[in-house]
Formats: structure tokens, sequence, C-alpha cells
């Protein structure tokens, strides 16, 4: 029989799941046959640790074939208690059987989820268990029922996205309880000078501040409501036995120890086309050294940043270059450039 502090657990990893589902945009889809397969890899390493793919994406009715749009690497390790959460910046640059270089937010639509999983698994140097994905359904309804989350918005941020529906980001700077629909604005905000790699820190930021909701004693009665909610804002390839085995594996957690990162890399033009460049060698470090608990602050160019807070530059510096913001040569071809461009140029302190 599973226990209730287990069911808990298990929606502790749900729910972070759950809320990768505010970082979507559409993107143009194609289809290629999947050149590699995932039959019989175990995501269970010799120490129990499970590691597993969160995955946002903007996934229509119908569609078999889309762009990802947000990208995390989880672990969970039974022995030192660690959930572990790296972030893979959506241009980061892989390759892929008939495909040089791709953004690793395109192999879906290229191949499929499972090639996904292998990519990230190649690139990491961890085993992957399965993945779990999420879309828009379902995100705000489920902060709501949680009562909101306590969020440290980093500055004031405000952006016209354009859609039907949540169509205003509009947000003050300061420590509050962010309800469904805020917590959905933060989640996607990243109208700065960092672009999408700012908002990887923020994604994680809202993870956090979800595992930390979903833990609290007074989450128990909220289940009825939040297991039905759940069940609509996922999919997943992990079996139940694997589920329950993450519940297990987190059971004996008393104080969790969530620790994350993005995945540092340098800004790379080939042929008009930028990318998040990724080097291998380094990535494989920085993945394990976070299954330590151990982070870096070198995230772009090896220089030590903090994603989340104004970058100041003197006049004889200038703002570093990312994908997708106003330094990216490459226009329209670059992942929301369009959206980023109409605020440049930014003001001193490199907000939008």
């Amino acid at each position: 029989m599973i226990r209730k502090k287990e069911i808990i657990i298990l929606f502790v990893i749900l729910g972070i799941i759950s809320m990768v589902s505010g970082y979507v945009l559409f993107f143009r889809t194609s289809q290629i046959s999947n050149p590699f397969s995932s039959k019989g890899q175990s995501g269970e390493d010799s120490s129990g640790r499970i590691s597993f793919l969160l995955i946002g994406a903007d996934q229509r009715p119908g569609d078999e074939k889309y762009n990802t749009d947000s990208l995390i690497l989880a672990s969970i390790d039974p022995v030192s208690h660690r959930i572990s959460m790296l972030s893979i910046p959506r241009d980061t640059r892989v390759s892929i059987p008939g495909h040089s270089n791709v953004k690793i937010n395109s192999v879906v639509a290229l191949t499929n989820l499972e090639t996904l999983q292998n990519v990230v698994s190649h690139l990491t140097g961890i085993s992957v268990a399965g993945y779990i994905q999420t879309n828009f359904s379902g995100f705000k309804q489920i902060i709501d029922t949680l009562g909101g989350v306590t969020v440290d918005v980093e500055k004031d941020m405000y952006y016209e996205t354009g859609d039907k529906t949540d169509g205003y980001i509009n947000l003050k700077k300061g420590e509050q309880r962010l309800n469904g629909s805020e917590a959905l604005q933060y989640a996607r905000f990243r109208y700065d000078a960092l672009a999408d790699i700012s908002r990887t820190a923020r994604q994680q930021v809202v993870l956090k501040a979800v595992a930390r909701e979903m833990l609290q004693a007074s989450t128990l009665p909220k289940l009825p409501w939040l297991v039905p909610q759940l069940s609509k804002a996922v999919h997943t390839n992990l079996s139940l036995s694997d589920m329950l085995k993450l519940s297990k594996v987190a059971v004996g957690f008393d104080k969790t120890d969530i620790v994350s990162q993005t995945l540092p890399g340098k800004f790379l033009d080939v042929e008009g086309v930028s990318y998040w460049d990724v080097d291998p060698r380094e990535a494989k470090k920085v993945a394990n050294n976070l299954l330590q608990g151990i982070t870096t602050a070198k995230i772009i160019d090896d220089q030590d940043v903090d994603l989340l807070k104004p970058i100041i530059t003197a006049p004889s510096q200038s703002l570093p270059k990312v994908p997708g913001n106003a330094l990216d040569p490459n226009g329209q071809q670059s992942t929301g450039y369009e959206d980023v461009e109409v605020h440049w140029p930014l003001g001193a302190d490199g907000g939008a």
C-alpha cells in the first residue's frame, strides 16, 4: 500500500513537471524518420539515481511533430536526497544523423521524443529513463488550486505577448504570492538582455516554488483536485511503476535539496544561424557536478553571470551575445528575435 507521504512526493514530481508548460511558443513542424531507438535504456544508475526529461512543448491536438520550447534534465538521488535540474537552452547546437547542426528544440520535429531523450543522454553523459511532457493545459488552474506560489520577482516585467489569452506580462519587482496567471507570466518572460538564457533561470525559480508548495502539509487535502488536473497536463513514456519508483526514491526526504543549473555555453554563428554552443566535455562535467550538488556561475563564455540580475555595462563593455537578443545577427531565423528586437536599445540595467 502506498503511504500518504509517497503520494505527496509523487505529486511533488508531477507538480514540478507541470510547471514546464509555461514556456511555450508556436513553431513550424516537419517529418523525418527516427534514426535512434531508446529500447532497453534505463535511467537508473548503480546508486539508484533516476533521471528523466521535463519537456515543455506546444503540441496542438493532432500534432505529431512540434518543437520543444523548454527542456530540463531532472535527477532524483536516493542517497543524497537531492533533486537536480539541468536546464538546456533551446538553441543548444546538437547533431543527429542527417543533420550536423540543429537546435535541440527542433529534434522532436525532425524525429521524435525518444530521439531527444537519447540526444540529451549523449550530451550530458547521464542515462535518461524517459520523458514527461507538458503543455499549457491546466497550468494556471494547478497553481490556483495550490493557492499560488511565492516568488521573488527580480525586476519589473512588462511585455505584450500578442496572445489571445495571457496577452500581457505585467509584474512588479519584489517577493510576492503569484496566482496561476502571474506565475505563467514570470515563467514566460525572456524579453531582456539574456533572452532565453535568463528564462531558464526563471523556470528553475518557479519549479522550486512549486516543489516547496507541494511539500506543505496543507497540500494533502488538495490532492483530489490536483490529480485530475495533473493527469490532463502531463504526457509521459514513464510507466506507473516508474512513477511509483520515483516516489519511493524520494519518500525518505525529510528536507529535499533542490539544485539547479543552466547548461553553460557561448554564442555561435554558423552560416547566419545562431546557436548556443556547448563544449561536450564541459557539458558532461557540469552535469556530473550538478548531481553532486555543485553548480557554476560561469554560464556565458566562461564568465561569471547571475542570470537573474540586471546586467550593468560600462561604456567600454558590451552586453554578452546570446541567441535571441539584439546582438544576434541572424534576424528572424533566431527564435524569438523579433519579439526582443522591438524593445531595444536596452536601458542602463540591461532590462527590457
